[in-house]
């Protein structure tokens, strides 16, 4: 026997760990690249710009990785769970973050 709820739920509970480990993946490598640009304009413009300026650009630098990692790991897991599953069962995740 079938249970139709339970099986929603394990699905959800594997979407959301999929969702999960390829969202840490990404604003962990998004983290890098802005800490490094960062790191790369405090060398070439350190006399020139305040200190500030390079605050700004790295908060807004790790904003944009935040979105763009809740946006490409949602829909990275989407289609892993459809790759899991068999074709001729649909599936639609839990509601949308953003």
């Amino acid at each position: 026997m079938r249970d139709p709820a339970l099986e929603k739920k394990l699905r959800d509970y594997r979407f959301e760990q999929l969702e999960l480990r390829y969202s840490i993946r990404y604003l962990v490598r998004g983290s890098v690249v802005v800490v490094a640009v960062t790191g790369f304009l405090v060398a070439v413009f350190h006399a020139q710009w305040p200190a500030a300026v390079f605050l700004t650009l790295a908060a807004a630098g790790l904003a944009v990785v935040a979105g763009s990692a809740i946006r490409l790991s949602r829909r990275r897991a989407v289609a892993e769970m459809r790759r899991e599953l068999p074709a001729d069962e649909p599936y639609e995740p839990p509601g949308d973050v953003l």
